[in-house]
């Protein structure tokens, strides 16, 4: 095979020329150019095809590969149509933080998380043993619910699933007064009262996850390390940093009141900084793993112990102060329990995997 522009021999299963782009032919279709002769005259009409094609394969380059603003753009929108599959949902893969999506389960609003690497724990001085040692952990893009999974939302899952409601908390509190979980007052108040199996149930009815312990504090605390979803950063003597009461649930502005459950959303200044909500306070989150020590070195898209007697809780609750409402603190507590020390304050949000945009 030879080139038609040059008359370079090819190989037999050229499509093109390898030197100057040039078309190919069986036969040489010019008279190869001696290696003696580099004058700018016999040369010229050989580059200035190869130039020609060149450029194109430049443009085409630039357009595909991300060396251009534009083509990166044109690429990133066709990536957001792209699904991948949580057991048996599928979802856009998102693109920057707090990029909202649906789960079409039980339409619940989800804030994505992509990449990224933050400190787990708390400095030495900081907070309690079991917050220790602080180290860093790598993760990989997910999806967190924006809210805890609401009354409503736990109502579809038990009369599509017959999973039965939880204990209803009686003549307490917000409660108080009410038909039970049916009354319309309520429905967009978090549900608590549910075991870890409970939560692990409507999860796996959602084609979703309990989020890990690291994907719950990372979406509290993000790469700052925030000592409360909203800000503050603790450091020896000063564990609260922070703190703003009028930024969530809690004891100060809801039990002390005779008050509990909130409708979610209801402290919209409290976010954190990928846009979750009610992240502090309101109610305790079941988290996916069995509660163990920390690892002392630096890890990758933890999972916690691969046994266990308890499963860990985060978030804090309406029954807490400030300092049980930092988001580097431990809970723990037997899975088919459905309330803790603090009360019937149990709740949950749901996490989803992703491999990224």
């Amino acid at each position: 095979m030879y080139c038609n522009q040059c008359g370079a021999e090819l190989r037999a299963d050229a499509q093109f020329c390898s030197k100057c782009g040039g078309t190919v032919a069986e036969t040489p279709a010019v008279t190869p150019v001696p290696a003696a002769i580099t004058s700018e005259a016999t040369l010229l009409p050989g580059k200035k095809s190869a130039w020609k094609v060149w450029l194109l394969v430049g443009i085409i380059t630039l357009l595909l590969g991300g060396g251009s603003v534009i083509g990166w753009q044109v690429l990133a929108k066709k990536d957001s149509t792209k699904t991948f599959t949580n057991t048996e949902r599928k979802f856009p893969a998102g693109t920057e933080v707090g990029q909202e999506e649906k789960n079409p389960t039980d339409n619940a609003e989800m804030v994505w998380i992509p990449d990224g690497t933050f400190t787990m724990g708390s400095a030495a001085g900081v907070g309690e043993a079991d917050e220790h040692p602080a180290h860093q952990v790598k993760l990989s893009g997910y999806w967190i619910y924006k809210y805890d999974v609401t009354v409503a939302q736990y109502r579809a899952f038990s009369a599509t699933t017959g999973h039965k409601l939880p204990e209803w908390p009686g003549e307490y509190d917000s409660w108080k007064g009410k038909t039970g979980w049916d009354d319309p007052a309520l429905q967009q108040h978090p549900i608590v009262n549910v075991t870890w199996y409970d939560a692990k149930a409507y999860a796996d009815w959602a084609g979703v996850t309990l989020p890990t312990e690291a994907q719950w504090e990372y979406a509290a605390r993000g790469p700052q390390g925030r000592n409360y979803p909203w800000g503050g950063t603790a450091i020896k003597g000063d564990n609260t940093n922070g703190w703003d009461a009028t930024k969530c649930a809690n004891y100060e502005n809801t039990a002390q009141v005779n008050k509990s459950t909130w409708q979610v959303g209801s402290f919209p200044a409290g976010a954190s900084w990928c846009g979750a909500q009610d992240m502090a306070g309101y109610a305790w989150q079941w988290c996916g793993d069995w509660f163990g020590d920390y690892a002392a070195i630096a890890v990758t898209n933890p999972t916690g112990p691969a046994t266990g007697d308890r499963r860990v809780q985060r978030g804090g609750s309406w029954m807490c102060d400030k300092d049980v409402i930092r988001s580097s603190v431990r809970y723990s507590d037997i899975p088919d329990y459905f309330y803790n020390s603090y009360g019937y304050c149990v709740g949950f949000r749901c996490a989803s995997l992703s491999p990224g945009p």
